[in-house]
């Protein structure tokens, strides 16, 4: 038999041992193991409103621009800390300058561009901790100058509560699970090897609205669901 033919031949015979070795070997550890994943929800009242509203100046320089956004926005938030919002409670999340460029002339596009103005625009979010005041506050701050207002969102101050109690239910809906399979199948179950929490969820309602400065602005903040999800190990008693 020529040298390799007589290697093929031995190559093929060690892959066979191997293979037959491979499904003689038995379920291993992770084998005997029932794994679920549970969701446990607590519905709460929100305690926070949180605001996101500000002011656009638009003007021919950005000078001009610059100092009518301060102005405006100056007076918006005297206006909010005038209902007992702290300073801690009033946070800037957007401020953006931004040049006004001329339309261009399809007849002369060799021209370069042309600056005509100026855009300033300053965002803040405010932490309503009486809910009763979120909507007096939103209408307050539009006849102040507010002229941006992005939306209301609500959200628990201390959620640690709510999820403790979200937690202790999604890992008791798991358990529960777990029985159900393993009687099920006619098997025992041993002790629980792992708990992994997965994710926490804490929908926000939010609400995008118009406000206008001559009505009264309604405020329903609804009730939040946290929600919390965990995937637990169980071994499989033989």
């Amino acid at each position: 038999m020529p040298r390799l033919m007589r290697s093929l031949v031995v190559v093929g015979l060690a892959l066979l041992a191997a293979g037959c070795a491979t499904r003689m070997v038995g379920p291993g550890p992770e084998d005997d193991v029932i794994a679920v994943t549970g969701l446990g929800k607590f519905s709460a009242a929100p305690d926070v409103a949180l605001l996101t509203l500000g002011v656009d100046s638009n003007a021919a320089t950005l000078g001009e621009a610059t100092a009518d956004a301060a102005r405006r926005m100056s007076a918006v938030v005297a206006r909010i800390k005038s209902f007992g919002v702290a300073d801690a409670d009033i946070t800037t999340v957007a401020y953006s300058v931004d040049p006004r460029m001329a339309p261009i002339d399809p007849l002369r596009r060799d021209e370069p561009p042309r600056i005509v103005g100026y855009h300033v625009g300053n965002v803040v979010q405010v932490s309503v901790r009486k809910l009763a005041d979120a909507g007096p506050i939103l209408d307050a701050a539009v006849v102040a100058g507010a002229n941006t207002v992005r939306g209301i969102r609500f959200a628990l101050a201390d959620p640690a509560a709510a999820q403790s109690q979200a937690r202790a239910g999604a890992v008791a809906d798991a358990l529960a699970k777990s029985r159900q399979l393993a009687t099920a199948a006619g098997v025992r179950l041993g002790p629980v090897l792992s708990i992994r929490e997965s994710s926490v969820s804490q929908p926000i309602p939010m609400r995008a609205m118009a406000v206008r400065a001559d009505a009264a602005t309604p405020i329903e903040p609804g009730q939040l669901d946290v929600v919390i999800s965990v995937e637990v190990r169980q071994s499989i008693q033989r």
